[in-house]
């Protein structure tokens, strides 16, 4: 594999020797440039993979020059250095582009720290870029986990067909994502995608919203509309929440699914509409088939190709993937309000079992980005969920109070591993880290216990 390449643009040669001397022995590939002239030239000539940027350089302004820099090469990252620290400097960086920001002197440890954060912020941005060009339009799913792999080959095959589809899942697993991924994927992607949260329209409205009305219908039906079945004549239509239609609409859009004919409200005529259907819901259609809930010939109608999306507690391999993804769309232009994470936090973020599923943790970091916009975030900044009291309250809240503290000790002990090694799917040397032991530690403890 190469060498990672950097560019240091740094006027004072002892200074810029010492960084590139520290950088090329810890197995990097510096230049040096020590005039804004020399770095473009360089950028010309060369890809850098990131550029660390002397703010006050002899023939231009560091400002300036970076800003070219990234502009010949938008795909690199950059720090920048300089001794006249002030805030409005490095703003001015980070709007710019530049991921950090360092005031010299500083510390050859401070400055790996930085350069790690970055390159790892780099290249979790190289493997989403990667991703949405490997998939096409994939309307912001992201995903490396082997299940969701699957799940998007299967969704890509079936878009261009007509064929109905069905998305299973829990709430906030990315349903609507997904069949907008469908409908842009297919023949019909030049057409909106019409849109139907079946469980957000009152009952008493949803028959007219979804199949339409003729005028004098009922009192206050001045004039004629058509529904969502209409509309999404020759597109997609997406029925979220498809289990809360009630079962006597159940049977009418079974009928037009059917024969592709939509007879408003009040109306005789019927009005043809070529739509491709594809349904969504987080409740167990064949549960509700059993109580006689749902209809079953409507379930079956329904059920042509299912897709059922993981819920996120059990594809964690997405969590960073996921957190750098959206760190990027909430900041937008503006990198200054680009949040970091400190590897226990993240730590922390990737054991949490998400009961909203990705979308409590969008909303989580975007939470983040509003309270500390620009800063690391540490273990203590995150939501109290996900630091680990809720579940020494569960665990706390069971126990009894007939036993010496010493068993009630150990107990709890046992019991709050046990529950950590859960949710890292049994990686002990993760669990090792939220726990603060060392491995061998955890390893001892498990072996008293019985718990290999």
């Amino acid at each position: 594999m190469d060498r990672l390449k950097l560019l240091i643009v740094e006027d004072d040669p002892l200074f810029g020797g010492a960084v590139q001397e520290a950088l090329q022995g810890a197995g990097y590939q510096a230049n040096l440039s020590n005039t804004g002239a020399k770095a473009l030239e360089a950028v010309a000539e060369e890809s850098f993979d990131l550029v660390l940027q002397d703010i006050k350089l002899p023939d231009a302004n560091g400002l300036d020059i970076l800003r070219q820099v990234l502009q010949k090469q938008p795909h690199a990252q950059a720090l920048v250095m300089t001794g006249y620290a002030t805030i409005d400097k490095a703003v001015e960086a980070m709007k710019i582009g530049a991921f950090d920001f360092l005031a010299k002197p500083f510390p050859m440890e401070m400055l790996f720290m930085k350069l790690q954060k970055v390159l790892e912020f780099g290249k979790m941005e190289k493997e989403i870029d990667s991703l949405k060009r490997k998939d096409g339009e994939c309307c912001g799913i992201v995903s490396r986990a082997p299940a969701m792999k699957g799940l998007l080959d299967m969704a890509r095959a079936v878009a261009n067909t007509d064929a109905t589809v069905l998305l299973l899942g829990e709430s906030g697993t990315g349903k609507e994502l997904l069949a907008e991924a469908i409908h842009k994927g297919g023949q019909r992607r030049n057409k909106p995608c019409i849109k139907v949260n079946c469980a957000a329209i009152p009952e008493t409205l949803l028959e007219s919203e979804l199949f339409g009305v003729e005028r004098g219908a009922f009192t206050g039906a001045d004039k004629s509309r058509p529904g969502y079945l209409e509309q999404a004549h020759d597109s997609t239509l997406f029925l979220d929440e498809i289990g809360d239609i009630p079962l006597h609409l159940q049977a009418k859009l079974l009928r037009v699914l059917e024969d592709k004919r939509v007879f408003r409200l009040g109306g005789g005529h019927a009005f043809n509409s070529n739509f491709r259907l594809v349904a969504a819901t987080n409740c167990n259609l064949k549960e509700m088939v059993a109580e006689k809930k749902f209809r079953e010939d409507l379930y079956f109608r329904l059920n042509v190709v299912p897709l059922s999306i993981p819920p996120l507690r059990e594809r964690r391999e997405d969590i960073p993937l996921l957190v750098a993804h959206f760190q990027k769309c909430i900041s937008g232009d503006d990198p200054g309000r680009r949040i970091a994470f400190a590897p226990e936090a993240l730590e922390l973020l990737s054991i949490y079992d998400y009961p909203g599923n990705v979308r409590e943790l969008r909303n989580i970091v975007e939470q983040l980005t509003v309270l500390y916009p620009g800063e690391t975030i540490k273990p203590h900044s995150l939501p109290s969920s996900l630091q680990g009291e809720s579940w020494a309250g569960s665990l706390f809240e069971t126990f009894s109070v007939d036993k010496p503290l010493k068993e009630a000790v150990q107990e709890f002990e046992t019991r709050y591993i046990a529950k950590v090694l859960k949710s890292t799917s049994g990686n002990k040397s993760l669990a090792s880290r939220v726990l603060g032991l060392s491995r061998k530690v955890l390893w001892e403890k498990l072996k008293r216990n019985n718990s290999l």
